[in-house]
């Protein structure tokens, strides 16, 4: 199969697997809470996504290497999304949704393996605009399955949408066959440590990944703790509909569809790395820290926009960065630990947010949350050039 035809089928699965992901996302807080959960068993909820991501990614990207293979661990993922979302859907309640969560935080864990192979149908110099064409590809389905899962939810009710994502993850598993790996192919060792251009030390070792790895966990920690996290509880308590909880997931990744191929390639060349990280993570954090102060949905939509645009310029710089300057062979052991280290925050944002909105309130919770994200633009500020 020739490129042509390689890399649209490959888009296609990408697309469908995220729509097997985030059909019912808008709804997980919501619906936990309408099962019984407490503020910080939500956090766990939310945060158990993040945390098998922090854990599984890494190695998975290092098995990746060794074996030279991305698309086993594509399919597998894809298996993990539709699973988890079937066991909600006919086994509803709170420790189910914390299971569900989890495993799908397994599945998002191959997205390790959908961005190498992905920088792999690309020559080196376009890495930043290959982010930008599966980060659309990953907006495109994030969209749809929220459209269609705000639709579900509001005609049929909100564990419709968790059938309607299983549903979605057997259309991208079927898709997926269809995928072709490139690039490395052979296997290659792995080792731990040692002087062999494959030391994964040599890949753990570079200050750029290291440095880019821990902006991502501020990006997440801001992201998981809001538009992921408890900004669906901000519209509920706003009287927000289940199709309207839909509209504003759509609006959290809307922006992301046109502004991911954007900064690869116009943005990148007009304004600069350094400068788009740091009216991205200004962007994140002053919109998170405003959802509580908002007065109505429509300013609460405006807000997600806003924050939306900010989150989807950083990740796709931050994604494009983090394999730029690494080999091809390492890249899967690269993108695992950037991957897996960024989960810290999707785990973090949630889990602390849930706890502080506990014990102190939301409004509280939120301006923290919103804090982090401008901790993010000043480590850009002052240290962005040493790396």
């Amino acid at each position: 199969m020739t490129n042509s035809k390689r890399i649209p089928l490959f888009y296609i699965t990408t697309s469908f697997y995220w729509f097997a992901l985030y059909t019912y996302v808008p709804y997980v807080s919501p619906y936990g809470e309408s099962l019984g959960a407490d503020m910080r068993l939500l956090g766990l909820i939310v945060g158990a996504y993040g945390f098998m991501q922090m854990v599984v990614r890494l190695p998975l990207g290092l098995l990746s290497d060794y074996l030279g293979r991305r698309k086993v661990f594509i399919l597998a993922g894809i298996g993990f999304a539709s699973l988890s979302a079937f066991l909600v859907f006919f086994f509803p309640s709170p420790y189910m949704l914390l299971l569900s969560r989890a495993l799908g935080g397994v599945a998002a864990s191959s997205w390790v393996a959908f961005s190498v192979l992905n920088a792999s149908y690309y020559k080196r110099e376009d890495t930043a605009k290959s982010v930008g064409y599966i980060n659309a590809s990953n907006s495109l389905g994030t969209l749809v399955a929220l459209l269609v899962g705000g639709f579900a939810a509001q005609q049929l009710g909100v564990p419709y949408a968790f059938l309607l994502a299983g549903i979605g993850g057997l259309v991208a598993l079927v898709m997926g066959m269809g995928t072709k790996e490139t690039g490395v192919k052979e296997k290659r060792l792995v080792p731990i440590s040692g002087t062999s251009r494959y030391s994964v030390f040599d890949v753990l070792g570079n200050r750029q990944l290291l440095y880019v790895s821990l902006l991502g966990v501020f990006i997440q920690f801001v992201r998981f703790a809001s538009q992921f996290g408890f900004t669906p509880l901000a519209a509920v308590s706003l009287g927000a509909s289940q199709f309207q909880l839909g509209l504003l997931g759509v609006l959290s990744v809307l922006p992301g569809l046109f502004i991911s191929p954007l900064t690869g390639t116009v943005l990148l060349k007009k304004i600069g790395e350094r400068k788009l990280l740091v009216v991205g993570f200004a962007l994140a954090g002053v919109s998170c820290a405003m959802i509580p102060f908002t007065q109505s949905l429509w300013q609460l939509f405006g807000v997600q926009i806003i924050g939306s645009a900010g989150m989807s310029c950083v990740f796709t710089l931050l994604m494009g960065l983090c394999i730029r300057d690494i080999p091809a062979e390492k890249r899967g052991a690269a993108m695992g630990f950037f991957q897996a280290v960024y989960g810290l925050g999707m785990f973090l944002g949630p889990f602390v947010i849930g706890w502080m909105g506990h014990g102190f309130g939301l409004t509280t919770a939120f301006v923290a949350a919103g804090a982090v994200g401008i901790v993010g633009m000043v480590m850009v500020i002052f240290l962005y050039q040493k790396y």
